[in-house]
């Protein structure tokens, strides 16, 4: 049985954290370059302090990432005058696939050219030292985005510079952004991480993990989304991350929504228990609407409402806000500070923390606890020596199938479709290793087709842009 333990830990990560920092090059970064500075920063910089604290309502954290320091810096400033409890730093996409070389080629030539050709901020190019400047001044959490197979050396950059918020994971961040990057290595990178993050922080502050919940963000049903955030959670845990966040993103319904966040919570919290886990704290974050965007603004603004009125009744610990460019391109600064403060106009206008349920909700909860409970038991009944093993074998075998992941490993055969309302129902399981009666469960909430609906492709396209 391929049970998660303490024992599968990496220990002071040696030899490997040399040749990642050898490799990395960049001046002055070394094994305790990081954890000096965290020790330096007030406990407010720390997402693992923030979460401790009390609140009233999400936290809030855009998204954003601009090539020049000069523009990122403006963008925090923006965000922290705006009110935005997390400031983000997203990552470029060819820092992100590890390619510096061509990182800074283009960050030098877009400066030159007065023009950005990098679509987020280049980490490594810029270097710890120059990055930490961008938060002077500011007392918040900073989390880092990216969405990278091998995150080693922008994690230690990222930790150095004091960010103390690592968003990824082994499956999260592969299955869903890389195409061929062995999933086995990525797992085992991630594994890297989860470690550094554990031993970096200082005494009561450690830095925090979280796991990027929408996957693709296209169709994917809850078992598949909460599957795959468990077992983040639990590959953390091994490595003595203290605390971890879950997370989905909004599916199109409000009813989905609630049981899938009632599912994770419970689900967290009885498996950390379980494996002797419980000093690792688990909090939940949602993200906005993850698919195309509606182009009118004044539809965007009301999407946008939507989603933030639905983080505060699932009882999000967190949203992570969408601004009305979603459809048009690379939100501006000026867009992005506006996003943040109309959610939190809406969050502050809804009940925080209130149980909601119908008849509904409490299906819909079951179903996908049956269905959770089936696909884990099937992963961590594996034979596989290690944990990590086991999930892994779970993605080759199709036990975990991620709909629509470029990913190579990634079997691709579970189909899904929209059922009443517009909740995402499993039409065909694939391989993912469901029981009979979950599956007629599955159908009779998915109810029958009509003919002016169309074939099943056609669907699936139209519901690409079902809240555009």
């Amino acid at each position: 049985m391929a049970t998660p333990r303490r024992s599968e830990s990496l220990g002071d990560l040696g030899s490997e954290r040399a040749a990642v920092l050898a490799d990395g090059g960049a001046a002055g970064l070394g094994p305790g370059t990081a954890r000096a500075h965290l020790a330096t920063l007030a406990p407010g910089r720390f997402a693992s302090y923030a979460y401790r604290s009390p609140r009233t309502r999400p936290y809030t954290q855009p998204r954003g990432g601009f090539p020049g320091f000069t523009e990122q810096r403006a963008l925090t400033r923006a965000f922290d005058e705006a009110g935005a409890d997390f400031i983000p730093l997203t990552i470029d996409s060819q820092t992100r696939h590890n390619d510096h070389e061509r990182a800074a080629a283009l960050l030098k030539a877009g400066l030159a050219e007065g023009r950005d050709l990098l679509n987020g901020y280049p980490l490594i190019s810029h270097g710890h030292l120059r990055t930490r400047e961008l938060y002077e001044g500011v007392d918040r959490p900073v989390s880092l985005r990216h969405g990278t197979p091998d995150a080693r050396l922008l994690v230690e950059t990222a930790l150095a510079a004091g960010i103390t918020e690592i968003e990824g994971g082994g499956l999260c961040y592969t299955l869903p952004y890389a195409r061929d990057y062995p999933l086995d290595r990525a797992l085992a990178h991630w594994q890297y991480v989860d470690r550094l993050c554990a031993v970096t922080g200082p005494p009561g502050l450690p830095v925090h993990r979280e796991s990027f919940g929408p996957l693709t963000a296209t169709l994917v049903p809850p078992v598949i989304t909460i599957v795959v955030q468990l077992c983040e959670l639990l590959l953390a845990a091994e490595q003595g991350v203290e605390s971890f966040a879950v997370g989905f993103g909004h599916t199109g319904s409000l009813e989905q929504d609630l049981a899938t966040a009632r599912v994770l919570r419970a689900k967290a919290a009885e498996l950390l228990a379980r494996f002797g886990f419980e000093d690792v704290r688990v909090s939940l974050v949602y993200h906005q609407w993850m698919g195309a965007f509606p182009a009118e603004a004044s539809l965007a603004w009301q999407l946008i409402a939507v989603c933030s009125q639905a983080a505060a009744l699932v009882g999000a610990d967190k949203v992570v806000v969408k601004t009305p460019d979603e459809a048009l391109g690379i939100p501006s600064v000026e867009s992005n500070a506006a996003a943040v403060r109309a959610v939190r106009y809406v969050l502050d206008m809804v009940p925080y923390g209130r149980t909601l349920a119908n008849d509904a909700v409490d299906e819909e909860a079951a179903l996908v606890e049956s269905e959770v409970t089936t696909v884990l038991d099937h992963i961590l009944g594996d034979t596989a020596p290690t944990f990590r093993q086991s999930v892994y074998r779970a993605v080759l075998s199709g036990a975990v199938d991620v709909p629509f992941a470029p990913h190579e490993q990634n079997l691709g055969l579970l189909v899904t479709d929209r059922g009443e309302g517009r909740r995402i129902r499993i039409r065909e399981a694939g391989r993912v290793p469901l029981t009979g009666e979950q599956l007629r469960w599955e159908h009779r909430l998915l109810g029958p087709r009509t003919a002016d609906e169309g074939p099943l492709w056609e669907r699936l396209l139209r519901d690409i842009r079902i809240l555009a």
